[in-house]
C-alpha cells in the first residue's frame, strides 16, 4: 500500500490499482534478473508484466487462467492432435496456453522493441513452461522472495 518502499517506478494510469501480487513478483525478479523482464504468473488468472530498465514497471495483460476448464487432468498431453474428447481438450488447454504465451511474448517484445528475460511463476508454470518454445526461467517461490525483499526494504 501507500508508503511501502518497493524500488519500482510504476508507470500505470493508476499505480494504486496494480495488484500487490504483481508488484511483489516484480520486486523479486529484479533481485535475480536484469531488466527488461517479462513476468508470467500462472495462477487463477495468467498475468504478464513488463519491467524495463530503471526498475520501471510498464504494465502488462491479464488472461483467463488454465484452470478455467473443469474436470480435465492437466498433465502433459501425449500429442497435439488428440484421438478422443479428453485428449483433444487436454491438448487444447495445455498446448493452447503454451502457444498463447509464446505469441504474447513475441508481441510484447515487438511493442517494447527489445528481447527480454522471461520469468514464469505460479501453480501452472511447471506444467505449461516446458511446452513453450520460448526459453523461460521457472521460479516457484517468486512471491515469497518478493515479500521478503520488500520486508527488508521497509524494516526499520
Amino acid at each position: 500500500g501507500p508508503g511501502i518502499k518497493t524500488g519500482l517506478n510504476i508507470q500505470m494510469d493508476d499505480p494504486a490499482s496494480v495488484g500487490s501480487d504483481r508488484i511483489v513478483i516484480a520486486v523479486a525478479a529484479l533481485q535475480e534478473y536484469k531488466p527488461p523482464i517479462i513476468l508470467v504468473d500462472m495462477g487463477t488468472a495468467t498475468t504478464m508484466e513488463v519491467v524495463d530498465h530503471g526498475n520501471t514497471y510498464l504494465g502488462g495483460c491479464i488472461i483467463p487462467g488454465v484452470r478455467v476448464s473443469p474436470g480435465i487432468q492437466l498433465d502433459k498431453p501425449k500429442r497435439v492432435i488428440g484421438k478422443n474428447t479428453v485428449e483433444c481438450m487436454r491438448s487444447g488447454i495445455m498446448y493452447g496456453a503454451a502457444a498463447m504465451l509464446d505469441g504474447m511474448l513475441d508481441r510484447m517484445e515487438e511493442e517494447l522493441g527489445k528481447r527480454t528475460t522471461v520469468v514464469v511463476t505460479g501453480g501452472m508454470a511447471q506444467f505449461i513452461a516446458p511446452l513453450c518454445r520460448r526459453k523461460m526461467m521457472v521460479e516457484k517461490d517468486l512471491l515469497l522472495k518478493g515479500l521478503y525483499a520488500i520486508y527488508k526494504k521497509n524494516k526499520k
